[in-house]
């Protein structure tokens, strides 16, 4: 089992990917929900999702 951090870490891999145009916003969206995190929402400028009861918003840099 992954831990917090390696999962956080992950989605943030997964945001960059987005961020790039390597993986679409679906995509992104359906692999942060793979990794645990749930009511993802990927927005023009930022993906925000929920994981543990955490907000974490991911900008697009």
């Amino acid at each position: 089992m992954a831990t917090l951090i390696e999962t956080i870490n992950s989605g943030d891999r997964i945001a960059k990917l987005w961020r790039s145009g390597e993986v679409a916003a679906l995509g992104a969206q359906e692999r942060l929900a793979d990794l645990g995190f749930y009511a993802v929402v990927v927005g023009e400028r930022t993906i925000v999702a929920w994981l543990n009861g955490h907000r974490f918003e991911l900008p697009a840099v």
